[in-house]
């Protein structure tokens, strides 16, 4: 299985187990991160501008197969390893600068799983856009950090990721650790880690910087449990609902979910979501997902149990696969 690459720093007890002498790897398929970048959210492709025009829902569901492509298109791997497509060279600047970020906050998430089993990271503006966070405070003009997560136990997790296509991982931590560190509490409690993330794709192969520093102490967020839920498992609803039709389905290895097709000329994939989410999100019982979380395999486990499989399944309870797999 193709293997990325991070070296890891700062982490104190209980995580610290995640710091590295040197370099260490985890292994990522192209199909862990077609699911990565489908759930971790993003305002690049879901504006206040394509809400109004679309609603919602359409625009997330558009939104999720233009970032799927994103991967296909620019993220090459083999056995040995996961490396950034020649023809991403050929952007103009912008474009490698859209590219390079939500690839970034894909990894992050990956990161987040394997490493601190944080099963729903996802962006802050996603959660903004359905009135899910409020900033209590804003004593400074200082950007906020990208993603936020919650583990089952109910803690906190923050995450700035940086992507680049030229290696300044030393000075892109820097900015990272800057921001990942502006958030003093959520929802009352201090963030467990606040973790910095800058990932560098290269040629031959992907490589990161995760670090977790000291927090600044600035902003305080407030988060409505129900909101997060509810916007971290929008993607899977709004393709419900851009279908105009319900989910079909399926079995794998004793696992019930529900999914949709995505078929286009470049990508043929299958997004699901496990029955026991579906009806808790339908129920709207969002009190019994933190039980689905923990009576899940953490990430890690799941892929060793599925690695040459061409299916990838999450603690959240989303699932990607190959289609007619």
């Amino acid at each position: 299985m193709p293997r990325i690459y991070y070296t890891a720093n700062n982490y104190t007890n209980p995580f610290d187990h995640i710091n590295t002498n040197g370099e260490n790897f985890i292994r990522c398929r192209k199909l862990d991160l077609y699911r990565s970048i489908i759930t971790v959210g993003s305002p690049t492709f879901v504006s206040w501008r394509a809400i109004r025009q679309n609603g919602l829902f359409r625009t997330i569901s558009t939104a999720i197969i233009q970032k799927a492509l994103m991967v296909q298109t620019n993220i090459q791997s083999n056995q040995n390893g996961m490396y950034l497509h020649p023809i991403f060279n050929g952007y103009v600047s912008d474009q490698k600068r859209i590219v390079s970020y939500n690839l970034g906050m894909a990894f992050a998430k990956i990161y987040a799983e394997r490493l601190l089993n944080i099963p729903n990271l996802t962006h802050l503006e996603t959660l903004k856009k359905i009135n899910a966070v409020t900033f209590v405070k804003q004593s400074g003009k200082s950007k906020e950090p990208d993603l936020v997560g919650m583990t089952s136990n109910g803690n906190w997790h923050v995450f700035e990721a940086k992507g680049m296509s030229s290696n300044k991982l030393s000075s892109e931590i820097i900015v990272a650790k800057n921001q990942a560190n502006q958030i003093a509490t959520i929802h009352g409690q201090a963030p467990t880690t606040l973790s910095a993330c800058a990932t560098y794709f290269g040629s031959n192969r992907i490589v990161s910087l995760i670090e977790d520093p000291e927090s600044g102490e600035e902003k305080n967020i407030e988060v409505k449990k129900d909101k997060f839920y509810e916007g971290y498992y929008n993607s899977f609803f709004a393709f419900r609902e851009l279908m105009d039709r319900k989910s079909k389905k399926e079995q794998f290895e004793n696992i019930d979910f529900q999914s949709f097709d995505i078929r286009t000329n470049q990508l043929n994939i299958t997004i699901g979501l496990e029955t026991e989410v579906y009806e808790l999100l339908q129920e709207k019982n969002y009190s019994l997902i933190d039980e689905f979380y923990a009576s899940k395999r953490n990430t890690n486990e799941i892929v060793e149990v599925f690695d040459r499989e061409n299916i990838s399944i999450g603690q959240d309870g989303f699932i990607v696969k190959y289609l007619n797999y």
